[in-house]
């Protein structure tokens, strides 16, 4: 870490620095905690936005300029398309090896340099004729699917997070929680607090403008871990560290991540890409 001057903080810095670790630290932390106990996304949803209004990390930072709303936007799509692009419908269509060679190098640190692991449906959800052919001992191809399935019930063969699953109200709560919750406190996190404190403290007293590159990249990196399609983060998180350092703005950022979370989910339920959720 570079640039540390905690020694020289006066103690009601060193208060308002604690105050503000904790306010960026422990809503991330509380969240990826509900995410590995609360199987239920409204009880997840409901979650966030109590952790948020408890510690409200915004206190730290200027209002939305609303002048930086377009940027945030369009870094927001260009970070979907980077997302999606190589696994899309037309790329696995007419690109087929491009996307083998993504899926192998760039989605799933572990097992290495394999392709994303397929699902086969159960025979109910097949169609007719597939299930007419297994019936008379035919070796038929069975549909594989890029993400878990139900396997039992009226639901078998869709993903759990299915409007037919869950009904549409859950839908647009989850919508809600990985466009607004999840955007406002991991770029709160990463991009707000982390690329900061890594430079110095108190690191809201940093000027948010100063590009540090080696410490973009790792931050970068760190945020690509939770995420399942790495190479795609990685990109991702360098992006929206840009945006905020080149706006000043945290809220530029929050609305890029919040609109690349809203297209994609758009995206999942059009194209049944439930591997992205």
């Amino acid at each position: 870490m570079s640039e540390r001057q905690r020694g020289e903080m006066t103690p009601e810095e060193e208060r308002e620095n604690s105050k503000a670790v904790l306010a960026h630290v422990l809503p991330f932390a509380i969240w990826l905690t509900m995410f590995v106990y609360f199987s239920d996304y409204n009880a997840r949803t409901i979650g966030g936005l109590v952790i948020l209004a408890v510690f409200r990390p915004w206190r730290w930072y200027p209002k939305l300029n609303w002048k930086n709303i377009p940027a945030g936007i369009l870094v927001g799509i260009l970070i979907f398309i980077i997302w999606v692009g190589f696994e899309s419908p037309w790329m696995v269509e007419n690109a087929p090896a491009v996307t083998e060679w993504y899926d192998r190098l760039f989605v799933k640190f572990v097992p290495v340099f394999q392709t994303r692991e397929l699902f086969e449906i159960p025979l109910v959800a097949e169609p007719i004729h597939i299930q007419e052919a297994v019936a008379l001992g035919e070796n038929v191809q069975r549909t594989m699917v890029p993400y878990d399935v139900i396997t039992k019930g009226q639901f078998a063969g869709l993903n759990e997070y299915d409007p037919q699953v869950t009904g549409w109200f859950v839908f647009w709560v989850h919508m809600f929680g990985t466009s607004v919750i999840i955007a406002i406190i991991e770029e709160f996190f990463y991009r707000g607090f982390l690329y900061r404190w890594m430079q110095g403290s108190p690191f809201f007293k940093l000027d948010a403008g100063k590009l540090h590159w080696p410490m973009l990249m790792l931050i970068s990196c760190f945020f690509a871990v939770s995420h399942f399609e790495w190479g795609a983060a990685i990109i991702c998180g360098i992006c929206y560290g840009l945006l905020y350092i080149k706006t000043r703005d945290i809220w530029a950022a929050i609305i890029a991540h919040g609109t690349t979370n809203f297209i994609l989910g758009l995206y999942v339920i059009k194209y049944n890409a439930y591997q992205f959720w």
